[in-house]
């Protein structure tokens, strides 16, 4: 592994746990049915210890995640605003502080596990190349966060109306939705990598556009 462009053992293995805590997390609060501020808790814990992840070691890959996930996670805000006002599909408890019809931690959950996904897309593309790594990475995030969906309803987080064709307590229009967020990845955070870290807010942009695009083609073809 490439230990300038921040891909070493150390940081894989931190990306791995992290990701492993947060589906631990998530599952325990489904148990305990403990409402938004445990994911409140999960999702702030993770942002900040990624960032002084970052900084204490320099690492510029993991830099480079976080400013393109922060910049998508806000974007999201207004995927978020369709799914809840626009299509009425998706539901937030009462009585957290929201941005527009979000929660005001979405963004940076959203951020969280792009940073997961995106860095798992880096390990796939330096092993397999980057078609290869878009595919497996697409069918991977189409099963990976409908599973944190299934999860965030017994846990109060969120739900949607079973309107839909469903999975579990997923959207199927979620799953495809999702899996084209993924597919996306790769290609953009490598892209990333190899230019001036202002191109990285540009991508981010990007990003955000896409999930939005997403949402719109999933729910007019599989809803």
């Amino acid at each position: 592994m490439n230990e300038i462009s921040g891909l070493d053992k150390r940081t894989t293995i931190t990306i791995l746990v992290s990701s492993g805590i947060l589906i631990g997390w998530s599952f325990v609060s489904s148990m305990l049915q403990s409402g938004p501020i445990s994911a409140s808790i999960i999702t702030y814990g993770l942002y900040l210890f990624y960032w002084f992840y970052a900084l204490k070691f320099r690492n510029p890959l993991i830099q480079r995640l976080l400013v393109f996930g922060t910049i998508a996670g806000i974007l999201e805000l207004i995927t978020d605003h369709y799914l809840v006002s626009t299509i009425d599909s998706l539901v937030y408890p009462g009585g957290e502080l929201m941005v527009w019809s979000s929660p005001m931690y979405m963004p940076f959950a959203w951020s969280n596990v792009i940073l997961q996904l995106g860095f798992v897309g880096v390990l796939l593309t330096k092993k397999k190349g980057l078609l290869a790594a878009s595919i497996i990475l697409c069918i991977a995030g189409g099963m990976y966060i409908p599973l944190y969906e299934h999860l965030a309803k017994d846990a109060g987080w969120w739900w949607y109306h079973q309107n839909v064709k469903m999975v579990f307590n997923a959207p199927l229009y979620v799953v495809v939705c999702e899996a084209l967020i993924s597919l996306s990845l790769p290609f953009l955070i490598q892209y990333s990598e190899h230019h001036h870290l202002r191109k990285t807010v540009y991508l981010g942009i990007i990003e955000g556009g896409w999930i939005l695009l997403s949402a719109f083609i999933a729910f007019s073809i599989a809803h």
